[in-house]
């Protein structure tokens, strides 16, 4: 895939976490599955590309916005769980739901209760 493409597919990506959270945040069950499926396929097509994929959603988990980078990590959870780990560690601090949900996320995994794989995320 193209640089531009691939640029394209995480700018989506970003957008698609942000309206999964406003979705969450208004509890809107069919825009929040309707969002996840979007990110579940947006996350195929970026980590098809391997190395860039993967290093694009590392990108994306350095952003300010803790919605962004606590989908990124989520995502890369099954490749890079050390870092993800770090991602929701910040997340987690964070107030409201998103915090919430990366405190359960991180609860849940060393629990032994979550594989990682973003089908069952937080």
């Amino acid at each position: 895939m193209a640089a531009p493409q691939l640029n394209r597919m995480l700018e989506r990506f970003a957008r698609a976490a942000r309206s999964h959270h406003n979705a969450l945040e208004s509890l809107d069950e069919v825009a929040a599955n309707r969002q996840a499926t979007v990110l579940a396929h947006l996350a195929a097509g970026i980590l098809q590309e391997r190395g860039d994929g993967v290093a694009g959603l590392v990108t994306l988990t350095r952003e300010p916005d803790p919605v962004v980078a606590g989908m990124a990590a989520v995502y890369l959870l099954p490749s890079e769980r050390d870092l993800a780990l770090a991602v929701l560690r910040r997340v987690a601090d964070e107030p409201g739901l998103i915090g919430f949900r990366a405190r359960g996320a991180i609860d849940r995994l060393e629990k032994g209760e979550w594989d990682g794989e973003p089908h069952s995320s937080p």
